[in-house]
């Protein structure tokens, strides 16, 4: 079944993924459209919330850093505290201060067994990525669906899981969303 990737996890084929839910190959996702969504084609997926200002950024990554069962965050600049910096004072420092601009910094936020990340680029868009590979069971699907109902709680918008791209595309299709407004979740 498989081979072992570089980060020491077996690699499903696209036969080993679609063998059918009674074959002993078949990955084990409690739907059949899960499969479609996290397909192993080597490339993550991204969720995203559109339309966005540093405001709302600010507040799903409080928000994570409360609801996540962990969470990291690495930044290049040494007046800030190295390991539980204000989210304020990293974004003044990446988007407002000369010396700031050009770096980034990185945030990782674990639910379950999945790991979602961010390396924020622009403030009018938040996008965090999370690898198909992680997401292997109901219970991944679950850690899924529980990061992007606290993004969207958070930042009281539309948030979208899609397959990876640099910039959204409103021709691209959602394959799971959740809408703060009417509570619901729906999925391709």
């Amino acid at each position: 079944m498989g081979e072992t990737n570089a980060r020491g996890r077996g690699e499903l084929t696209h036969e080993d993924v679609h063998a059918g839910e009674h074959s002993t190959r078949a990955r084990c996702l409690p739907e059949p459209w899960m499969c479609d969504v996290f397909h192993l084609d080597g490339s993550l997926r991204d969720i995203r919330v559109l339309d966005t200002t540093r405001v709302e950024w600010i507040a799903v990554l409080e928000r994570l850093r409360v609801a996540a069962d962990e969470t990291e965050v690495e930044h290049p600049y040494p007046q800030l505290d190295p390991v539980h910096p204000a989210f304020t004072d990293l974004f003044r420092v990446w988007a407002d201060d000369p010396e700031g601009q050009g770096t980034s910094f990185s945030f990782r936020a674990r639910f379950g067994t999945v790991w979602f990340f961010a390396l924020p680029c622009d403030e009018e868009e938040i996008e965090f990525s999370v690898w198909p590979e992680d997401v292997l069971d109901g219970a991944g699907v679950t850690a899924v669906l529980r990061f992007l109902v606290e993004v969207a709680t958070a930042s009281q918008r539309r948030a979208l899981l899609t397959g990876e791209v640099v910039r959204y595309d409103p021709a691209m299709p959602t394959l799971i969303s959740h809408d703060p407004v009417t509570g619901l979740t729906s999925h391709i």
